[in-house]
């Protein structure tokens, strides 16, 4: 091999490496490394645009805020390797459960979001709560063994006032409030009543 030819091979290799450097940073910034799903940051940069293109075509826009009903008990009792696999296997079911246009993202711990795209009513968003809270019903094969978990949900529907990207996932994460003191296992769409009532109750 001539000097030249070496001197080529050596760069390609080096700019293939340092791609795949870039790349490898920008996953760490985007995805959760445990599940894979988008992290908080991206989760929140396409709710931004998925609200701006609402907003032109008149659709609606909504957020699911879901955590795992007594998910500290797996934890505790199962240890958190059991725990990490079922948190990875739930994320797989939750990404069953909604279409390509849309995003399950991992917030962290046990929390969930998922960004609803191009609704026409929110019986569309309702359906698809009850389609998670069912999903998750079915017991969890981890380590060899069965796993029974439910899931709450709060819902808020945006697109529909200027701020609602700012405020749609705290507004789901009180509607959320809601359904934890009301038995969890369900969903709850967020009102204006919701906030009140959780800092009455906080």
């Amino acid at each position: 091999m001539s000097l030249e030819a070496l001197v080529l091979a050596i760069n390609t290799i080096l700019l293939a490496w340092l791609l795949w450097r870039v790349q490898y940073f920008k996953t760490l910034a985007l995805y959760d490394p445990l599940t894979g799903l988008p992290n908080r940051r991206l989760f929140e940069d396409r709710l931004d645009q998925a609200v701006k293109q609402a907003r032109r075509n008149k659709h609606l826009v909504a957020v699911l805020f879901l955590d795992l009903d007594h998910f500290k008990q797996i934890n505790d009792t199962q240890g958190h390797p059991v725990g990490d696999q079922l948190l990875c296997a739930v994320a797989q079911r939750l990404r069953g459960c909604v279409r390509e246009v849309d995003t399950v993202a991992r917030r962290g711990g046990d929390e969930f979001t998922v960004l609803l795209t191009d609704l026409a009513d929110p019986n569309a968003a309702a359906h698809v709560a009850q389609k998670i809270i069912t999903a998750l019903q079915e017991p969890f094969l981890i380590a060899a063994r069965p796993l029974q978990i439910s899931a709450s949900l709060g819902i808020s529907l945006c697109a529909r006032e200027p701020d609602d990207s700012q405020d749609s996932i705290a507004n789901a994460d009180r509607a959320l409030y809601e359904v934890k003191q009301q038995g969890r296992g369900h969903y709850r769409f967020f009102t204006p009543a919701t906030p009140a009532m959780a800092a009455a109750i906080g």
